[in-house]
């Protein structure tokens, strides 16, 4: 009777377990198992009572590994496991080129996502064939089970990581650039990288992994630009960083002369980007018979000058360089240091243009005289067209140890072949308190004209020179022989005209003309003062009549051309009929056409033409009209 009891109450118990619903949770039974595995429960709701049921007997899962080989350098690894695990860790494991060793890679809890990715890095630098498994272990009993193998050819494909904390500063003139190392991801070496203004350069062989500095002693200019560097990591496999060529740029400091006058030195330097850390600011340093001392620290970072307003004295070197920090005040970049002299200023007593002369039929060049030396600081270029109204067109910083009688300056906006100029100087002392103003010279502009006969010439006359215009000089190329030309006469000073009847000279020729304007002796500034006006060029164009109407019974019984200065070389004319269908062609300039078409007197009436040629000069020329013919 007591077994038949026992019997009832767990038909009823099992009964309650299937039928009724789970209210929350699993529990597992750390002290009662059955088969060796362990098992799961479900507590049960029931009114007044809670059930402890069993969900089933635990057993090992079964798990199916997927393996996908991303961009052959990647194994991305997935899998499931069926049931679903109870409280254990997954091992990830991995096997190279069928050794027979399996590594573990990972351990992964049994309630994680189900996903592993491998990176492959060196020494697997070629296609390697690489294994993977997942192996689970229960935390209790010990209920293991292994996933089915996947099989990848993967090699290392992986970028390394960007170099960290790159500065780029100046030592003893050369660019200085420093990095911190990278750790890790098997890094052979650096490469260093020059922005030469339109692309990155690597600038020498890889420097090996435990550097963390270079000198850039190829660059012999670093005070004179900024440079820009960037670093690419490489590892062992050869592959490389693609850093985001953050521009890191030295600091070109520039320091012009003191001003003499005001008594600032006014620095200015190029913005320095990318500190690590962020730029804190920038500290300013002057140097005055060895002492230096920190005269700024400017924690504005957009501010790139400064002015020094220092107490300078005559004949002292003041030496100058900055330096940009870093926010945490341990990244440092240095410019490099600029000195500058300190001396009194002078006055100038004269300015004086010693000629306006046109340099190689594109410009005019402006020769001047200046004293004493080392008095004008800024000369104004000034230029008018009337030699009334004058206005700059340039001023330029007069080097303090010029030789007056070789100053020039070169005017390239002019059109000397159009028009003739007038200019003059302003010259501002070191104090910008005494303007001296020079002379007014003006160049001179040769135009030339042709008739039948002869070839004209016309010019103004050259002003001014101290002691006076002694005489023009008239030349000439023919075709461009000879090259430094034929003196076809001298003229007097009043004298802006010369005539050219061209004996012995072919019509057909390119012709050139300049005139030459020479002071009378004794100007103490520049003796034999010259002046050479624009190069003029005549060629006589092309010409070509064509009668209206033609009877080819008649006198004139050929259609042609009555041309001057036609290339017969380079002719050519094409009728058409009132059809527009065309008839005739040829390139014989002399002959024309007899009036027929395929052998038979053409009907009287009107016919179109189109007629091409080039004067002996090379231009060329197209033309069209009709002709009557009459019977």
């Amino acid at each position: 009777m007591s077994r038949i009891l026992v019997l009832l109450f767990v038909f009823l118990f099992m009964s309650i377990c299937a039928g009724s619903a789970v209210v929350d949770h699993n529990v597992r039974g750390s002290d009662i198992s059955q088969s060796g595995y362990p098992m799961r429960y479900q507590t049960i709701e029931l009114p007044g009572a809670a059930l402890v049921c069993p969900s089933g007997f635990a057993v090992p899962p079964v798990i199916t590994l997927t393996g996908i080989d991303f961009e052959s350098r990647i194994a991305q690894l997935s899998w499931t496991a069926t049931p679903p695990p109870i409280d254990g860790t997954f091992y990830v494991e991995r096997e190279v080129a069928s050794s027979g060793t399996w590594v573990i890679l990972d351990q992964l809890p049994y309630n994680a996502v189900l996903q592993y990715n491998d990176t492959i890095s060196s020494p697997y630098c070629a296609s390697t064939d690489f294994s993977y498994r997942i192996r689970f272990e229960g935390t209790v009993l010990g209920d293991a089970a292994t996933s089915n193998t996947s099989d990848l050819l993967l090699w290392d494909q992986t970028n390394p990581v960007n170099v960290k904390d790159i500065i780029v500063s100046i030592s003893n003139s050369h660019p200085l650039v420093t990095w911190q190392q990278v750790t890790g991801d098997s890094i052979s070496g650096y490469e260093i990288n020059r922005f030469n203004g339109f692309s990155w350069q690597p600038i020498l062989p890889a420097m090996s992994s435990d550097s963390n500095s270079f000198l850039d002693i190829a660059v012999t200019d670093g005070c004179d630009k900024s440079y820009t560097y960037e670093i690419i990591v490489i590892d062992q496999c050869n592959n490389r960083s693609v850093p985001a060529y953050t521009p890191r740029h030295t600091i070109k400091l520039d320091l012009p002369p003191i001003d003499e006058c005001e008594r600032l030195a006014k620095l200015s330097w190029n913005a320095y980007t990318a500190m690590p850390g962020g730029l804190g600011g920038y500290r300013v340093y002057r140097e005055d018979n060895g002492v230096i001392v920190e005269i700024a620290n400017l924690t504005d970072t957009l501010l790139t000058s400064y002015n020094d307003d220092y107490t300078f004295e005559n004949g002292h070197n003041y030496i100058y360089y900055v330096q940009a920090y870093s926010a945490s005040g341990t990244g440092i970049s240095t410019s490099c240091r600029e000195g500058s002299a300190f001396t009194g200023a002078s006055i100038p007593d004269s300015i004086y243009i010693t000629k306006v002369s046109v340099e190689g039929n594109s410009g005019i060049r402006l020769s001047y005289y200046s004293s004493p030396v080392k008095t004008v600081k800024t000369l104004i270029i000034e230029r008018s067209d009337d030699g009334i109204t004058f206005q700059a067109i340039d001023s330029i910083s007069v080097p303090g140890d010029f030789v007056p009688q070789e100053s020039y300056f070169q005017d390239e906006t002019a059109d000397p072949g159009s028009q003739s100029y007038f200019y003059r100087l302003k010259t501002v002392d070191y104090c910008g308190t005494n303007i001296l103003i020079s002379n007014i010279s003006r160049s001179v502009f040769l135009q030339c004209t042709s008739s039948s006969t002869q070839n004209n010439l016309d010019w103004n006359t050259y002003q001014s020179w101290l002691k006076g215009v002694e005489g023009y000089k008239v030349y000439r190329t023919v075709d461009g022989q000879p090259t430094a030309g034929e003196l076809l006469g001298s003229v007097t000073p009043l004298t802006q005209s010369f005539p050219d009847v061209l004996a012995g000279v072919d019509p057909t020729k390119q012709v050139c003309y300049w005139v030459v304007a020479a002071e009378n002796p004794g100007n103490p500034y520049l003796a034999d003062a010259t002046s050479v006006s624009n190069t003029c060029c005549i060629v006589k164009g092309a010409t070509l009549f064509m009668p209206n109407a033609f009877r080819p019974a008649g006198i004139n019984n050929r259609f042609r051309p009555v041309a001057t200065f036609v290339d017969p070389m380079k002719f050519k004319m094409i009728l058409f009929s009132r059809w527009g269908q065309q008839f005739f062609e040829t390139t014989d300039m002399v002959n024309g056409w007899d009036g027929t078409i395929s052998g038979n007197a053409a009907p009287q009436g009107l016919y179109a033409y189109i007629i091409t040629y080039t004067s002996y000069g090379g231009q060329e020329y197209t033309q069209r009209g009709t002709v009557y013919v009459v019977k």
